[in-house]
């Protein structure tokens, strides 16, 4: 499969997903909306995009903390 080929598939598979779940919940058609966002779901997460912080969280420095933990 081209990658051309396979943008174009996974376009096509993120507008008819969004295009399905907005007409569902603007009542003009009735479908399952959990399988559409799986759909939505797969493609975006084909296409190599994800949602969230992956990134470490900052380390805190000595001597900064709240001292809760300190055992005197």
């Amino acid at each position: 499969m081209t990658a051309t080929l396979k943008s174009w598939i996974i376009a096509g598979a993120t507008i008819w997903s969004m295009a399905v779940l907005t007409a569902t919940y603007a009542g003009y058609l009735k479908s399952d909306t959990a399988f559409v966002a799986s759909v939505l779901g797969g493609a975006i997460s084909a296409a190599g995009l994800s949602v969230g912080n992956k990134q470490d969280p900052p380390a805190k420095e000595k001597g900064k903390d709240s001292g809760a933990n300190d055992q005197n």
